[in-house]
């Protein structure tokens, strides 16, 4: 229902969505019964909008003007100052407001700003007079008093949702089995008769395609046993990926990865497959980099899982769980607000302590809570620079800091260590390193490199204390549950730390990870990232998070009893955008009515649409426009025709996702290797023009 003929004459419209993105940008987060708001202009004084309540009927459900429609109106008063710096404001009181008409469930608002406030009239469908505000006025509030207010809406945990059972059409595929049955699917398969061939190895495989065997659609492989080592199975996995991918006749086949006991569903569920948590955040970056070609599954009962194998293999989902034969997919929901403060006192050991975050966090114990014993451990220790002038700063404070050369992930330095300090009362294990590589190139040593100083030390951590009152706090990353691209090691490392924070749970020991989102300005591992690797970052619905904001964060995490919670900053703009990872798709907010819910085949409709001598130009445009949003420019200016994407400042990782992109735009399967076969946006949009030429005939 429109509420009047178009935009006002010299009026330029606003995105909605990018409106309440930019609203909860500075704090201000509407829900969806508040989103009121369908069209917005203004001429840059006064502004213009159409704004309607959920639902059809004529009533106003009982009130004169409805709550939820008044404040949409409201709204539009704080549009101008989204775009200046003189910080958020909030309506605060109002003068001379009156209804005209009751029952309204649309109208036509206009905001005309006054000194310190605006006046408002709103109207309806024919123009005639609904309500009229003769003076709002409008008060500043500080990001601190927001951000204070919202900490529970950024503080969220992972939540298992069930997947419907799909029909019986997956029993036409073919399906194969790979390598040794550690878990004994072969024998629930079989029970499901659900016929396969078996291969022991992809060189087994490869010899049986040679011979003329068709390629099986799923291919199942069972990762783990429980007495595999984290870092063998890691590898293990690594080495099947990287010959998986190296394949092209199994472009179209899907890996089927079998874990027990890998991921927990629920709170209380116990997590005896450490080895297969490294296995899921691993593939979890494999599964980013090259989507639809693995697929990750956890059973409760592999010896009775073969029709829910075969199910979930229907259902398109990259990522489940089988617990007592019903599917469920991950998602990270928001966490309530905690009702209670927690604080930490006594002995704290810090590892990474004299790393930029580790510095942070020294503070925060020393001012925010009751620690007046701190042992940061380091590798470098006190050789490591800044130790000294932290010693002293945390002195100043109250707090007696010991700064001590230890490498956690040597479990005897770590035992001489303890031995020579007070049983701690709280462990902060934030030491970690990222060597970002792609899955193609990921090597064994790169993956140790990671593994190491996150899952070694944090074993140690955990079977030399045993205290059951011992606050056990372990610094992970959201990273491992997204499976950011470049970083499978990273998040193999740290899904394990989330993993053993539900295996200390289930010993009756204290253990929290937190999965941290990006920090912004931190020194340390996210100082490296490029303007392309944040404009990656952002896209996927994060934001880098301040230090106040993820201290808070950390406190009120401790408040909570569940084992992993991510504290992140979410891009509330970006979510409402394409291509935000299915495990943050509950988050993003409602779509706008008008909006498409995909870019899938972009770029073919678009040319289906023109004359074929401007074809080739608009392919080009397209390609310079895809390209440019993965570089994180503004525009397709900066992306010149024939200068090639490498020099263009596109590495790996902007290859893999410009390659997804386009695959998206055109319905086609694009090799990895897209701009390395077609260095430059010219002779690409060529080769795509041709491969859409050469389909449509």
């Amino acid at each position: 229902m429109s509420t009047a003929a178009g935009p006002p004459q010299g009026a330029g419209e606003i995105d909605v969505e990018g409106l309440y993105g930019r609203l909860a940008d500075r704090g201000l987060r509407y829900g969806p019964a508040f989103r009121g708001l369908r069209s917005v202009w203004t001429d840059g004084t006064e502004v213009h909008a159409d704004a309607r309540l959920d639902g059809g009927g004529d009533g106003g459900d009982g009130y004169l003007l409805h709550p939820a429609l008044f404040d949409a109106a409201l709204q539009t008063a704080l549009v101008p100052g989204l775009d200046g710096d003189g910080g958020t404001v909030l309506p605060f009181a109002l003068r001379g407001v009156r209804v005209h008409k009751a029952g309204a469930r649309a109208v036509r608002v206009r905001t005309v700003p006054g000194e310190g406030g605006a006046a408002l009239t709103l109207t309806g469908p024919d123009g005639e007079p609904v309500a009229s505000v003769d003076g709002l006025v409008l008060r500043p509030v500080t990001a601190g008093q927001l951000d204070a207010a919202a900490q529970g809406t950024r503080l969220l945990r992972p939540a298992w949702q069930a997947v419907p059972q799909p029909g019986p059409a997956a029993e036409r595929r073919a399906w194969a089995f790979l390598g040794t049955d550690h878990l004994g699917v072969t024998g629930g398969l079989k029970a499901a008769r659900r016929p396969f061939d078996a291969y022991s190895s992809l060189r087994a495989l490869d010899a049986a395609l040679r011979d003329g065997r068709p390629v099986p659609e799923i291919v199942v492989v069972s990762c783990t046993d429980e007495d595999a080592p984290v870092r063998s199975a890691a590898q293990r996995a690594l080495g099947l990926v990287q010959d998986w991918l190296a394949d092209d006749r199994l472009a179209g086949a899907r890996l089927l990865l079998v874990t027990s006991g890998g991921v927990a569903t629920r709170p209380e569920e116990d997590l005896s497959d450490l080895p297969g948590a490294a296995v899921w955040g691993l593939l979890r970056t494999a599964q980013s980099e090259h989507p639809g070609r693995f697929v990750l599954v956890d059973v409760d009962d592999p010896e009775d899982s073969g029709r829910a194998l075969v199910a979930a293999a229907a259902t398109g989902e990259p990522q489940l769980a089988v617990r007592q034969g019903a599917l469920s997919r991950p998602r990270l929901v928001r966490c309530p607000p905690a009702p209670k403060r927690t604080t930490l006192s006594g002995t704290v050991l810090l590892t990474g302590g004299t790393g930029a975050l580790g510095r942070v966090f020294a503070r925060h114990l020393a001012t925010r809570h009751d620690v007046r014993h701190l042992v940061l451990l380091s590798r470098r220790g006190p050789a490591a620079p800044g130790a000294a002038e932290l010693v002293a700063e945390l002195d100043a404070l109250g707090t007696r800091a010991e700064v001590i050369a230890c490498d956690a992930a040597d479990r005897a330095a770590l035992e001489r260590v303890l031995a020579g300090i007070p049983a701690p009362s709280a462990v902060i294990h934030s030491a970690g390193v990222v060597a970002d590589a792609t899955v193609g190139a990921l090597g064994p040593r790169g993956l140790d490199r990671v593994l190491r100083p996150k899952v070694d030390a944090a074993l140690n951590l955990h079977e030399l204390i045993g205290d059951p009152d011992c606050a056990f706090v372990l610094f992970s990353s959201v990273a491992g549950q997204i499976g950011n691209s470049g970083q499978a090691n990273y998040a193999a490392a740290n899904v394990v730390l989330d993993a053993l924070a539900h295996r200390r749970r289930a010993l009756g020991l204290h253990g929290v990870s937190l999965a941290w989102g990006l920090w912004a300005d931190d020194g340390g591992m996210g100082s490296a990232l490029s303007a392309a690797d944040l404009n990656r970052v952002r896209r996927s619905g994060l934001a880098p998070l301040a230090h106040e904001q993820g201290l808070a964060l950390f406190d009120a995490a401790l408040a909570r009893d569940e084992a992993v919670l991510a504290p992140v900053r979410l891009d509330e703009a970006a979510l409402a955008g394409d291509g935000v990872p299915a495990v943050l798709a509950d988050l993003a907010p409602a779509r706008a009515e008008h909006r498409t819910a995909t870019a899938t085949d972009a770029l073919r409709r678009r040319l289906a649409d023109l004359p074929e001598a401007e074809r080739d130009l608009a392919a080009l445009e397209f390609v310079r426009a895809e390209a440019a949003a993965v570089l994180g420019h503004d525009g397709l200016d900066d992306v010149a025709p024939d200068r090639e994407f490498g020099a263009a400042g596109l590495d790996s990782l902007g290859n893999l996702e410009l390659s997804r992109r386009l695959s998206a735009a055109t319905g086609l399967r694009l090799p990895a290797t897209l701009t390395f076969d077609h260095p430059t946006p010219a002779g690409l949009a060529r080769h795509l023009r041709r491969l859409l030429q050469d389909g449509s005939r």
